[in-house]
This record gives structure tokens, sequence and C-alpha cells, in this order.
């Protein structure tokens, strides 16, 4: 691996790409699993908690990147997706906060 792919900035851009993913990911499943009736929507909009579930599992998608980085040994990638993950539960908290509590 080069220096840019063991870069911090390399862990930021893979941790980013990893939860948007993922969460596009996770809600087109959600959506299969809603068309085919195995859960619940109000006319193709997501309850608040299913809302949450779908980006709390997108974050968790940075496991991913996070893993690989850890085979490579690029310590300090791994910090990249690390900051891009507590980030991304802060932004989670704030915006759901009333609906957490």
């Amino acid at each position: 691996m080069n220096t840019f792919s063991k870069s911090i900035w390399y862990g930021i851009i893979g941790g980013i790409f990893a939860t948007v993913v993922g969460s596009a990911l996770v809600k087109m499943a959600f959506e299969f699993l809603a068309q085919s009736g195995l859960i619940q929507w109000n006319n193709g909009v997501f309850s608040i908690q299913q809302e949450r579930t779908i980006f709390v599992l997108g974050i968790m998608f940075n496991f991913i990147p996070f893993q690989y980085f850890k085979v490579k040994r690029a310590e300090k990638a791994m910090n990249g997706v690390v900051i891009v993950t507590i980030v991304a539960t802060i932004i989670w908290i704030i915006y759901y906060y009333k609906s957490l509590f």
C-alpha cells in the first residue's frame, strides 16, 4: 500500500463511503421488505424507529473498512474510520434525540 492509502484521509473517505452506501443498502432492504408486506410503513414513509434503525445499521457498515485497514496494518486509516464513526454517531444522537428520550 502506498502512503496515501495508509493516511487518515483515506480512512475518512472510506468511512464516509461505507456509511452512505451502507445506509442506502439497508434502506433498499427495508423498502423491499415493506413492499413484500413483511414490515409496515405508511404510504412509502418509514416510522421514526425504522428510520433510526436504518441509519444505525448504516453507521455499523464502518466495520468493513475498519477491518480491511486492520488487516492491511494501516493504523492511520483506521483512525480516520473511527473519526467518521464517532461524528456520524454524534449526528445521529443529535438528530434523533427527541425520539430517543
